[in-house]
């Protein structure tokens, strides 16, 4: 049977499958209107769009949004080095430093060191002039022998 990993890689070369298949089975994802736009071993790129359903009070995206779309990108920057069956999120470090409204929002994921226990990912966030807004440095636990399922 093809782990949800190794279905995700398969998919890498087919964008709006791949997008299709994460708006499907993530509820969250297709909220907020994420979307993969590049995608190769060790390396992940998202899109945001700006949207008021993301912002606070000021018009900006709410920091909590910020940190969503940094967790998806780590994880599925994960997935492109992940040789077991699944992975979760152990820990994600973030420095914001700078409020973000010009959308659409550019989200990097580049992986840092695989492991066969952790990934470490560094994650960027930036808006549609290329400002910083945020760095993270994010660990995700490999899943080698158990499938997380709902119940």
């Amino acid at each position: 049977m093809e782990s949800r990993v190794e279905k995700i890689m398969s998919l890498s070369d087919n964008l709006p499958e791949l997008n299709e298949l994460f708006e499907k089975n993530e509820s969250l994802y297709s909220y907020l209107g994420i979307k993969i736009i590049k995608i190769e071993k060790g390396y992940v790129e998202l899109s945001l769009p700006y949207s008021e359903k993301i912002t606070r009070a000021g018009n900006v995206v709410h920091g909590g949004i910020m940190m969503t779309a940094v967790d998806y990108a780590g994880g599925i920057t994960t997935m492109t080095v992940n040789d077991g069956i699944d992975q979760v999120t152990q820990e994600v470090k973030i420095n914001f430093l700078a409020p973000m409204h010009k959308g659409p929002f550019r989200i990097e994921g580049r992986v840092i060191k695989p492991g066969r226990t952790a990934v470490v990912v560094e994650i960027k966030f930036f808006d549609s002039e290329n400002s910083l807004g945020i760095i993270a440095l994010g660990t995700w636990y490999i899943i080698r022998d158990r499938i997380i399922k709902k119940k």
